[in-house]
Order: C-alpha cells, then structure tokens, then sequence
C-alpha cells in the first residue's frame, strides 16, 4: 500500500475521533484485521504495510468509507456507499476519469459480465457500446450534473445482461478528488408488445401489492450529507417519502412544526449539536408513539440492550444491512 505515513495519519485521526485510548485503539486494530500486536506496531514505525483486506476490515467496523482510509477523502466517509456496493438492490459502480474503478456484484450479475474477460477500468466503455445513443446521452448528462451540483437522479431504458431493454432509474453522485458513484435501479423489462392475458394479471397484482403498501413519511438524519443522499434514494424507491437533515437541531425543529408528518425517525447517533439518542428523547416528547431506529458504528452509552431506555425502536450497528433496514420499515406500515 502506498504512502503508509498518510493511512497512519488517518487511523489517528479515526482514533480520535472514536474517543478511544491509544492502546484500546489498537487492541480493537489487532482484533478485527486477525493481526498480531507486533504487526500493529510495524505499521505504526511504517515498516510493515496495510493490507486492502485490513482497509476493508477496519473501514466496515468503525462505519467509514473505505475510500477515505485508502485516499483519504474525508469529506464522503460514509457507511452508506460501503452499504450500496456491496447491496443485492442496486447496480453500483465508482467512476474515476470514465473508468470503472470499483463494481459490484449485483452490477456485474445485471450486465452478465461474469462470463466476459473485461478489464475493470474498461466495463463503462464495454457496456455503452450496447447502449441506444438516448441512454449515452443520459449517462453523460448525469456525470456532469452531479458534478455540478453534487447529484442526479433520472429514468433511462438500458439494455442489459439479458440482451433486454429496461427501466433503469439512474441516481449519479459526486464523490469528489474525480470520483462518481453511479446506482442502477432495476425497474422491470419496457414493454414493446401487446400484454398478454398473464402478463396483465402480473402487473394488476403488483398494482394491487403497491396501492396495499402505506407510503411511509420518515424523517432521516445524519450529519453526512452523503448518506442523507443515498438513504433518500434508496427509501424513496421502496414507497418511503424522505425527509433528510444533516443537522440535529434542524430536524428537531422540523419535528416540533411537523411531527403528524412523520411515521418514523431515523437517526445517526454520534453527530455534532446534538446526539441521535438524545433526538429521538425530544422527539418521543412531542409524540411519544413515533417508532425509532438509531443507527451507529460505535456508541459506547448505547447498544441494543440499552436502546430502550431512550425510547429507541430498533437499534442498527453500522454498516448498516439494507435487507434489515427495509425489512423493519416494511413492518411498520
């Protein structure tokens, strides 16, 4: 791994930011990268590197994104782009320059590349070759609008592994230092033929499932907008309407004007101003039936056993698992 001193800089800066004692800090190193102490402390007089495994591993317990480890890109250190490569939901890829510098498994099994000896920088270029001269046009557009403006949602027809044209709805975000995250959202095959007698009792039960399911009204916060972007776009594609506040106190606020418009609170725990456990206490004041799910990579005054007492719903130890998320949303409606 290149410029170690950096990457050491970087676990300081993390340790820190945990609160944890120096030798704590790296006991929980030693634990969860299965390395010695010794090893440890090689890394630390820069005489040993860090392997990419241990960048994921320590990246994934503490609730970072790996990306600010590797290149310390501090400003998107998010758990929530961790979630969505390695999320069955979406088609994800991380675009540097209009090379893929990171895919997903569930992007490689849309576009079928599994059986194909394509080099990783070159899929972009593999897969817009197939692509109608509308979905390129599309793509492009959306790289320089999230550059622009930090982000861009649109609805594209892309052909895919299948050979078959489909609903893809695109959500295009600004990593930053050159980086874009593009999510393919599956929406099912376009319908170039007349519907069969089948194909319409499909679609009238999917109708009758959706108009059954409660849009949920759900108040998200967490003080990297990153996340709030993400989350946003994932909710809001299972039939949630979201709300999101990097900034306690402005939720709160909202909360107190419009706390009949909400149907749950979700919240980050450790955030400046003020803590997600003492949000959700104010909130529960105002209305004390609101579910809540709290969501950390650490919290040492709060975990599942505790979360109650601070009128806590559920408690979510980052990173956070989508399945999980989506599974206690669709209980609540």
């Amino acid at each position: 791994m290149n410029n170690k001193k950096s990457i050491i800089d970087r676990l300081e800066s993390l340790k820190v930011e945990s609160g944890l004692s120096d030798k704590v800090f790296k006991d929980i190193l030693a634990s969860i990268t299965g390395k010695t102490p010794r090893t440890i402390r090689r890394w630390y007089s820069l005489e040993s590197n860090i392997h990419e495994n241990d960048i994921d591993r320590i990246s994934k317990y503490f609730g970072k994104h790996v990306h600010w480890l590797r290149y310390g890109e501090h400003s998107h250190a998010s758990t929530a782009i961790d979630q969505i490569m390695y999320s069955n939901h979406f088609g994800a890829v991380i675009i540097k320059d209009d090379k893929a510098e990171e895919v997903n498994f569930k992007f490689i099994e849309m576009m079928n590349l599994s059986e194909n000896d394509i080099r990783r920088q070159d899929i972009c270029d593999y897969i817009l070759q197939f692509q109608p001269e509308e979905t390129v046009t599309k793509c492009k557009q959306g790289n320089d609008e999230a550059i622009n403006n930090g982000a861009f949602i649109d609805q594209m027809k892309m052909i895919l592994g299948d050979g078959k044209m489909h609903h893809i709805e695109s959500t295009t975000l600004n990593l930053n230092h050159g980086r874009i995250l593009r999510i393919l959202f599956d929406k099912g095959l376009v319908d170039t033929e007349e519907p069969t007698e089948l194909r319409q009792k499909i679609s009238g039960s999917s109708q009758d499932n959706n108009a059954e399911r409660k849009q949920l009204r759900i108040l998200f916060v967490d003080d990297d907008i990153a996340n709030c972007q993400l989350y946003n776009s994932m909710l809001s594609i299972h039939n949630c309407e979201v709300k999101t506040f990097n900034c306690s106190l402005h939720a709160l606020n909202e909360f107190k004007q419009n706390h009949q418009s909400y149907d749950l609170l979700i919240s980050d725990i450790i955030m400046p101003d003020m803590t997600g456990d003492k949000l959700a206490l104010e909130c529960r004041q105002i209305n004390p039936s609101i579910p809540v799910i709290l969501c950390s990579g650490y919290a040492d005054h709060l975990n599942k056993s505790t979360a109650e007492e601070f009128g806590v719903s559920h408690y979510l130890q980052k990173p956070i698992d989508s399945t999980e998320l989506l599974s206690l949303i669709n209980r609540l409606r």
